[in-house]
């Protein structure tokens, strides 16, 4: 019996330490997948905005001037940089500590030359645990979710900004342009471009309140499939990813299959060290 319970947990060591191993590939995979992304969604969204102002609304771009459409264009490859250094920031955890809740916490401020700078701030506190494959899972669903998150916030200062700059109507509440950010592929929204969102909302007719009318918005909404889709580096490093997942998928199995082991042994143990016989 002995002998059983010390192969078992042979075993689970190996499991254990193989889980570890992967936790450091996973930590390296996505150091250069989210690199590879910062790049994509560069890109990605300066020609979203190139479509936005030279296709959808180009009257409105052309009512700028030469400053004015510097500074719009300026304001869009600042919130480029910063998205890029918050995926970078994102992955400043070893993976193989817990990493509870990812919080973020933006703040949009225009200075002087017309910049717009996302600040984004990662709350973490590290509590050494165990690894087990459910602590990886969480760690990689955590930094999913992360990035989701920043490609809404940039989706929504960026539509900010070109409200501001006069492409989008002004007299659209930010709430609205929140509702885009976050929108989802539905039956409400109008299939267009790649990372632009084509909505139809109601608004009030500017000279009778007691009327409403129907206005087609088109507004930056960045979405992380699109934007693996059109980058073949992205796309190549999330496949790299996603091997990585299918063997974290297979450890999970041996794991608890070795733990169920132990614990059969060790309940039959305890079974027979408390047994007497009337």
């Amino acid at each position: 019996m002995a002998g059983s319970i010390n192969r078992i947990e042979q075993d689970i060591a190996t499991l254990e330490e193989a889980i570890a191993k992967l936790a450091q590939e996973f930590h390296q995979g996505y150091e250069v997948y989210l690199m590879a992304l910062g790049q994509g969604v560069r890109q990605q969204l300066i020609l979203a905005s190139y479509y936005l102002c030279t296709q959808t609304y180009p009257e409105a771009f052309l009512k700028l001037s030469v400053s004015e459409r510097q500074k719009l264009q300026q304001g869009l490859r600042n919130l480029a940089q910063q998205m890029q250094k918050a995926l970078c920031q994102s992955l400043q955890i070893p993976a193989p500590v817990e990493v509870p809740g990812l919080e973020l916490e933006a703040e949009e401020s225009e200075e002087a030359e017309g910049k717009l700078e996302l600040e984004t701030d990662f709350e973490i506190s590290p509590i050494r645990k165990p690894l087990t494959p459910e602590r990886l899972s969480a760690w990689q669903e955590r930094i999913e979710t992360g990035i989701i998150q920043l490609l809404k916030l940039l989706s929504k200062d960026a539509n900010l900004l070109l409200q501001r700059s006069g492409l989008l109507p002004q007299k659209l509440p930010e709430a609205v342009l929140e509702v885009a950010s976050k929108a989802e592929a539905s039956s409400d929204g109008i299939a267009g471009p790649p990372n632009l969102l084509q909505i139809m909302i109601e608004t009030e007719d500017d000279e009778d309140s007691q009327t409403s009318m129907v206005t087609k918005l088109t507004a930056i909404h960045l979405r992380l499939g699109e934007i693996e889709f059109a980058d073949a580096h992205v796309m190549a490093r999330r496949h790299q990813l996603r091997h990585l997942s299918g063997q974290l998928s297979g450890l999970r199995r041996e794991y608890h299959k070795k733990l169920r082991e132990r614990a059969i042994v060790q309940a039959e143990s305890a079974w027979r060290a408390s047994w007497y016989e009337d």
